[in-house]
This record gives structure tokens, sequence and C-alpha cells, in this order.
């Protein structure tokens, strides 16, 4: 198959989208598929705010990637832009052989309008794939929430399928108002690259990152939807509490000047490491030989880190809200209100003095995390791919 592949979302802007578009593109081209990335051009400073040169990453030989034409918008990423989308695009689509066979859109705005009008023009079967909840951002966005979700829809309803990576999204957006077929279907995770590390190495490994003793890390972007501020409450909590806990942050992100300044008004600052943003076998190796992973975000439609952390064999404690309880239990970690503090603060410290408990919910962690492996997802969308086509031939 030619699957074509549109996104405003992609490398070298960090975050779940582009990483799952990524990692899905090569495992498709391993299969023997052919795909075509349609997403913004970058400007060179996007490229260093993350260290990396300005080049497009290799995803195998059978991924091309298409940069289009892009403005840049305000996100807590500082990089994202939307891609203009062109009225001309069907009309100055390459021959018949070389038009795709599946489009898949990633985002509802830009060039996903574009791939709307390919689609419709040339025939070609559509699926839409929702990343995003829109009320979770309702407080970083122009219009009110109501309209955003409205706008949403009518975008999504004029795919041939839907599909999202936790069943909340469809909730979110109302069910009985979405007319195509839905399906969930998980971001890929890499199961090799996150795996549990050896607890002879622990003490070593947290070493490289300039840690010692109990760790609770999060990584991710360092925005105000992220709620990364109650973390360092119920840190600061620990301390006064006169239990022993660094907090690990890896990422970047428009909230890190006022991180900063929190933890250094809460007294906290010597137990608070900003990593930055890592390369993904550093981050898989902070994972491993971090004891706690959290995350209090209140806008998420999955998370592909809660899985990499489950991946690598530590217990999870999440915020009790959207999608995350879709992946958190009790076997694999603990589930809190993410605007109380203490509540948190209670569950470090309990898990953070059981380390029998941790094991068992890390282990429960790993298991929950394969069934989300790359290849199971990669089969998992070559099989609707193909239904689809299926589909179009049978009418």
């Amino acid at each position: 198959m030619r699957i074509a592949m549109f996104t405003d979302y992609f490398f070298p802007e960090l975050g779940g989208i582009q990483d799952s578009v990524a990692i899905t593109s090569a495992a498709l081209a391993k299969r023997g598929h052919q795909v075509d990335i349609h997403a913004p051009r970058y400007a060179a400073r996007d490229y260093r705010l993350i260290g990396a040169p300005v080049a497009e990453r290799d995803l195998g030989r059978d991924v091309s990637v298409t940069r289009r034409a892009s403005l840049p918008f305000p996100s807590s990423t500082r990089q994202s832009r939307v891609a203009f989308p062109s009225p001309f695009a069907a009309i100055s689509m390459p021959s018949p052989r070389a038009r795709p066979d599946v489009i898949h859109v990633h985002s509802f705005f830009g060039i996903g309008l574009e791939a709307l009008m390919i689609g419709a023009r040339l025939r070609i079967p559509v699926v839409g794939t929702n990343h995003t909840t829109v009320a979770g951002f309702a407080p970083h966005i122009p219009i009110s929430a109501d309209r955003a979700a409205a706008f949403v829809r009518w975008f999504y309803n004029r795919c041939d399928t839907l599909t999202a990576p936790s069943r909340s999204v469809f909730d979110e957006l109302g069910p009985d108002r979405l007319t195509p077929p839905r399906h969930v279907i998980s971001n890929p995770i890499d199961t090799e690259l996150f795996s549990p590390g050896s607890e002879d190495q622990r003490d070593a490994g947290k070493a490289r990152f300039g840690l010692a003793g109990p760790t609770i890390v999060y990584a991710g972007r360092l925005g105000p939807e992220k709620n990364i501020g109650v973390l360092l409450r119920a840190l600061a909590i620990l301390r006064e509490r006169g239990v022993a806990a660094e907090l690990a942050l890896a990422g970047h992100g428009s909230d890190e000047t006022v991180l900063r300044a929190m933890a250094e008004s809460l007294g906290i600052a010597p137990r608070v490491r900003f990593l930055g943003t890592l390369a993904p076998a550093d981050l898989a190796r902070l994972l491993q030989f971090s004891d706690i992973f959290t995350i209090m975000s209140t806008s998420e439609t999955q998370s592909m880190v809660l899985l990499q952390a489950m991946a690598s064999g530590i217990p999870v404690v999440a915020a009790r809200t959207r999608a995350l309880p879709e992946f958190v239990g009790p076997d694999n970690g603990l589930l809190v209100d993410p605007h109380d503090p203490a509540e948190l603060a209670h569950a470090f410290q309990d898990l953070l003095i059981a380390p029998g408990r941790r094991r068992d919910m890390g282990r429960a962690g790993r298991r929950f995390a394969e069934a989300h492996g790359v290849e199971t997802v990669t089969g998992a969308w070559e099989a609707l791919y193909r239904s689809m086509l299926d589909g179009r031939s049978s009418r």
C-alpha cells in the first residue's frame, strides 16, 4: 500500500503525536509499504532547541517527508507550526501510480484540511486520528471549548473512519454526534528500547543524570496543561515529612522559568533536576533507573511516555482524569486528584517505602505495555487500512 500521512505535528517539535507518526511510518515501511509524510517546514531555531541538526531523520528507504510552508503558532513547546493547505493540492497530485491508496490525517487544521480535500476530490479513503482533547486545552485557546469541539466534530465527520488512542476522546466529543466508524488504536511503544533496567546498575544509572537516592521522574512538555506545579508542591510536602526524594524533569517548554522559580520559593530547588530534552535512548535509561514515574497532566488522550515508563518496569502515579484511568489501575500504579498535592505526596510516600510493591507494579506495567508495542499497533493500522480499501472496492 501507499499511505499518505498528513500532520501539523512533526519533528523537530517533540511530543507524542510526532513520535507516533514517525514510529508508525517507519514500522509500516518495514512491512513493505510506501509512506509519504506531509508536514510543516520548521525553522532552524526549532532544531537548535532540541540540539538536532537541520536534517530529516532516517525513517527508512520507503518513507519520504515533504515539508510545506508554515507559520508558527503559540504553544508550550515554543515550536508548533501550522502548514498552509493548498486548494490546488488535489489537482497537482502526482500520476495515479504515485497517488496514495489511503490518507491518514493526524491534525484537524492546517494541512489536515488539505487531506480532506484530496480525499474527497480523488475518492481516496481518509482515516482521521484525533490525538487531542479540546476541553483539556480550553484555557489555552482563543475560542470557546464548545465552538472548538463543534469544528473538530465537523472535521472528523468528513473522514471515512475515525480513530483515537483512547475511548475518552470519543466520549468527550459525544459518540452520538460522530458518524464514521470508530476504532481505539494505541500509539506505538518501542518495548525493546524502553525495557526494565537491572537492579545492580541502578545507582550508577542515576548518577549519570546527577541523581542519588529515591527518584521520581516526569518527562514531557513543561507547559501549563501538564500541571507540573503540583509535583513540586508534593515534593515540598515530602521534604517536610522527612522523606528523601528527588524529582527529575525531562523536557522543555514555556513553563520552565516559572517552575524553576517555584522550586526556589518552595525551598526544594536542590531536589529538582531540570534535565532538558533527552534523546530517546537517554530517556529510556532515565526511566529504567527511576523509582516512580508521575504525570498530573489534565490534557492526555493517552500519554506515550506513561506507557514507556510502564514498559521500563517502574510504577506510575497518574492523574485521575481523562484518558489516564484507562491505562492505570491498582496493579500497575496509583491514580490521584491532579490538583491535590497532599494526596499526591501520600501516594509517592506509600510507594517509596514499599520496594516490593514497586517491583510488583513495575512488572504488571511491563506486561500491560507489551500489548501496545510497535508490531501490535502497526498490525492494527495495516488491518484497518486494508479493510477500508476492501470496503471501497466492494462498492
